[in-house]
């Protein structure tokens, strides 16, 4: 999923093709969520929708609503092309992102 675009990487833990954000350059709760990933160690690639051209943009949430019913919102993160989550809420994000953390 999302294969043909050109991702901004960050190296960390795991690879960059497990966690893909959607963002927004002018979105707090994107800045939050990057900043969460970047205190966590993680690899994860991203892109900030408003700053690429309107066509990629729009094959990137007709790509995300074929593949999850629904058009992104502001912070998206796909989890392995399996599930995603929406907005940036720390607890929520612990438990999905790392639930072995939680269990614990």
């Amino acid at each position: 999923m999302f294969d043909a675009y050109d991702w901004n990487s960050v190296e960390g833990k795991g690879s960059d093709e497990d966690l893909t954000l959607l963002s927004l350059s002018t979105c707090g709760f994107c800045a939050s969520a990057r900043k969460y990933l970047d205190e966590r160690g993680l690899a994860y690639r991203y892109l900030e929708l408003d700053t690429i051209d309107p066509l990629t943009k729009a094959e990137i949430k007709d790509e995300f609503r074929g593949n999850f019913g629904r058009r992104p919102a502001f912070p998206s993160l796909v989890i392995r092309n399996e599930r995603f989550l929406v907005g940036f809420i720390r607890q929520q994000w612990d438990e999905e992102v790392f639930p072995e953390d939680v269990a614990s």
